[in-house]
């Protein structure tokens, strides 16, 4: 893996998936395309019988087949195709795209190699077909922050034949000097399964270290726009708009440098195409632009989240619980069944959307986030299958085998709502417990009255403990109970403990015997969770505490809640 590159040769690097049809196409043109370059093909989990034919196929270029039985992400499998390549630059292109210029490798390669301050270069997509239609003649960014591509849609002009500076390039066709691409650690796996916007962030990485990119238009390459992802079960469009926050966020800075296109250079000309006949495609400009669909392509899925503003993220709220006002978030939802607990919720918020059934309000209402406050596991299995970041509330977790598995499988993120998981001062108690050692500790939480003491207080006290400690908490019994005070005795790595839980003034406090250290937690005016949460629908780093890391913590609370039940039942 990662061989010593060879001088001035080409490594194309095509990612495939099922459309065997597209892909015999791809590479049957890449066999008239002149220069020197080899093909390392990626299969991606095909079962249409493409790996029966890259096996018999006898190419005139050195071919290499990666085979793979599942299906992973874009960003990862393609990372894996660069590791074995050869060459000194990485062409990756897309299995829709064919070669239109012979000489599209050998002039991109010449680019690269004549101006070492390039990192990337990039051709001329056209649409196929018998009209000259530009599908992207660059990527480009305007002064007010939006991101796209130049000309899509418009007839071939001379303007689209020029060589100049870009701020990205997409992957369908993207040559990347393998040093650079090597230093910046290739493409990001974080936006897999479905990989739209990687290709931005790479590009944004190489400027960032101080590469240019090159729009290379006198060379041309024909791409059947759309094809690549629309068949791998995913819905797209929230995915793409939740990975184009995050390069917005993440990149605001480099896209400010430039270089500036116009908004008109950008201007979304819808188009109808027709890829029935592969041997035939035609596209056309739309009539009626105003009857285009609203996933009409990329960059044009949500035309909203190609400018500026609004800045704000969109969140919908399943659970008539309160959810504290963070400045850049809208509430744009709220479901519960209780319409007179519904009803001034989303007035309080000015929500559009007020439904008594959260699976309807999750696959209704356009958002980028999804709390869920009470127990709902239809609802936030739906926003995990539409890839949408998913913040549980303690509540929430009640059928716990299904969510942790639905979170593994899913798109989309689930963390929970732990306001104190990553305070400062359980982060400095556990490092003074580390040092000395703990023989005993004691927990004593409270908080205005709720509904249930176990369910609400104790993931915070078991967390808080597991955090301090370093060990997880295997064993909660119960010594007295009542509906406004719990007291338990807890067990975790061998070191026993008190925990008392109950309703009243505001109070968190922890000591640890042994190393002698103590803590009195303070909340802040907004949950660390919540506050997290926000962070990274923004596109930022955060600590976020994911369901699966505390499926074992809520397993002991999920015990001690019927425990507790059980003892309040007793006559």
């Amino acid at each position: 893996m990662n061989p010593t590159p060879v001088p001035g040769l080409v490594s194309v690097v095509m990612l495939v998936r099922n459309r065997l049809e597209y892909t015999r196409r791809a590479l049957a043109s890449l066999a008239r395309a002149s220069g020197e370059f080899e093909i390392v093909v990626v299969d991606n989990g095909s079962d249409d019988g493409t790996a029966e034919h890259l096996a018999a196929l006898d190419h005139p270029r050195p071919l290499t087949v990666l085979r793979h039985e599942d299906d992973r992400g874009g960003s990862e499998r393609r990372n894996v195709g660069a590791a074995v390549a050869r060459g000194e630059f990485l062409f990756f292109v897309d299995n829709d795209v064919l070669v239109d210029d012979p000489d599209v490798v050998e002039v991109l390669a010449a680019e690269l190699a004549a101006d070492p301050r390039l990192g990337a270069v990039s051709p001329l997509l056209l649409y196929p077909g018998d009209r000259e239609l530009v599908q992207c003649a660059g990527g480009a960014s305007t002064a007010d922050g939006r991101i796209g591509p130049v000309g899509r849609g418009k007839p071939l002009g001379a303007e689209h034949r020029e060589h100049r500076d870009q701020s990205w390039a997409p992957t369908a066709a993207l040559m990347v000097r393998h040093s650079s691409f090597r230093r910046v650690g290739g493409f990001d796996e974080s936006f897999d399964p479905v990989s739209l916007c990687e290709d931005v962030d790479l590009c944004c990485r190489l400027r960032a270290d101080g590469e240019r990119l090159r729009y290379v238009g006198s060379v041309a390459m024909r791409h059947f726009e759309g094809t690549t992802f629309n068949h791998v079960g995913h819905d797209k469009l929230p995915i793409w708009k939740r990975h184009m926050r995050v390069i917005r966020s993440r990149w605001a800075e480099v896209f400010a440098t430039g270089p500036e296109h116009a908004a008109a250079d950008l201007a979304w000309v819808p188009v109808e195409k027709d890829y029935a006949d592969l041997d035939r495609p035609r596209v056309s400009v739309r009539a009626d632009p105003d009857s285009a669909p609203a996933d009409l392509s990329f960059f044009a899925s949500d035309r909203a989240l190609a400018t500026a503003e609004p800045a704000d993220v969109r969140v919908v709220v399943v659970g008539a619980d309160p959810v504290p006002a963070v400045r850049g978030v809208r509430i744009v939802g709220v479901a519960d069944p209780d319409v007179r607990a519904l009803l001034p919720v989303a007035r309080a918020h000015g929500a559009s959307w007020a439904l008594r059934d959260g699976v309807s309000l999750v696959s209704t209402v356009p958002a980028e986030g999804v709390v869920v406050s009470g127990p709902d596991t239809a609802a936030a299995l739906t926003a995990l299958r539409r890839g949408l970041h998913v913040l549980l509330g303690k509540r929430a977790v009640d059928d716990l085998a299904r969510l942790v598995e639905g979170a593994r499988q899913a798109p989309g993120r689930c963390s929970v709502d732990l306001p104190w998981a990553h305070h400062p001062e359980l982060v400095e108690l556990g490092k003074a417990v580390a040092e000395g050692g703990a023989e005993g500790f004691t927990v004593q939480l409270e908080r205005p009255e709720g509904r249930d003491l176990v369910a609400e207080l104790g993931p915070d006290a078991l967390d808080a403990v597991e955090r301090v400690l370093g060990v997880p908490v295997t064993d909660v019994r119960t010594v007295a109970a009542t509906r406004s005070q719990v007291r338990a005795v807890a067990v975790a790595g061998g070191v026993t403990g008190t925990i008392e839980l109950g309703w009243g003034e505001p109070r968190f406090h922890l000591s640890v015997t042994g190393a002698a250290p103590t803590a009195d937690l303070v909340a802040p005016p907004v949950s660390g969770a919540y506050a997290d949460f926000v962070a990274a629908l923004r596109g930022g780093p955060a600590p976020l505490t994911e369901l699966d890391a505390v499926a074992g913590l809520f397993d002991v609370v999920l015990e001690w809640r019927s425990e507790v039940a059980a003892l309040l039942a007793r006559p």
